[in-house]
């Protein structure tokens, strides 16, 4: 299994993939990745010395390191495209429900699961959460790649106006203070989705050359330059 597991590719860009889901698993240092009376948050993300293509993420109770359990989840699909962080955190919390058991040790002494198998079947029927949604609306305004400040739109805030919409907060130039744009985290189909690509690419030009085609009747306070409905995208 680990020789026809172990992906092909540049050091650097499997190296650059781990980075993105490492960072994108920091946020579950506090907050759970997965469980609600088994609670496992994230204890350590790692680049295995002795894999290629994988991110080792250790998880624990948050109280107990002798607890803890290291994962080892793919970077690439065999077929040979990157996976995206989006589909990788949602697929190991689905796994995390009936977790493999350790078989191994890693250099540290953590017990160690080799998820890889278990993973790639979970891509297959994957499901996000709100939160999912969420992190990826706000990446799609403000991307981690972008240093702060040099990109066409920046940030300032966010707030769920159900369960279906964000609104984010924005400023960007040759607008007069700040705008607030509502977009949909659900698809066509009404399932929660990870990312809108069309829309994303098209905001560096809706912002603000077609704003007004776009314009919503809400009033908020926290967006004197207006509220802009994208949820259509």
């Amino acid at each position: 299994m680990a020789d026809a597991l172990s992906p092909d590719g540049d050091e650097e860009g499997l190296a650059d993939l781990h980075r993105i889901l490492m960072r994108q698993l920091l946020r579950f240092t506090s907050a759970p990745l997965s469980g609600t009376t088994d609670v496992r948050l994230v204890r350590g993300v790692l680049l295995p010395p002795e894999r290629r293509g994988i991110t080792r993420v250790v998880l624990w109770d948050g109280r107990r390191p002798e607890g803890s359990v290291a994962y080892d989840v793919p970077l690439i699909h065999p077929r040979g495209e990157n996976i995206p962080w989006t589909h990788l955190v949602a697929a190991l919390r689905q796994v995390l429900v009936h977790p493999p058991v350790p078989d191994d040790t890693d250099p540290v002494g953590i017990p160690l699961a080799d998820a890889r198998r278990h993973m790639l079947d979970a891509l297959d029927q994957v499901t996000f959460e709100l939160g999912d949604a969420l992190h990826a609306s706000v990446l799609m305004v403000h991307p981690q790649d972008v240093p702060d400040g040099s990109g066409h739109l920046r940030l300032d805030g966010f707030l769920l106006q159900d369960d279906a919409t964000a609104r984010l907060y924005v400023t960007a130039p040759d607008t007069a203070g700040t705008l607030g744009l509502d977009v949909s985290l659900h698809d066509l189909n009404g399932q929660v989705r990870v990312g809108n690509t069309a829309l994303m690419a098209a905001l560096p030009s809706l912002v603000p050359d077609e704003l007004d085609v776009n314009r919503s009747p809400a009033v908020d306070p926290y967006a004197p330059a207006g509220v802009y409905d994208f949820t259509h995208w």
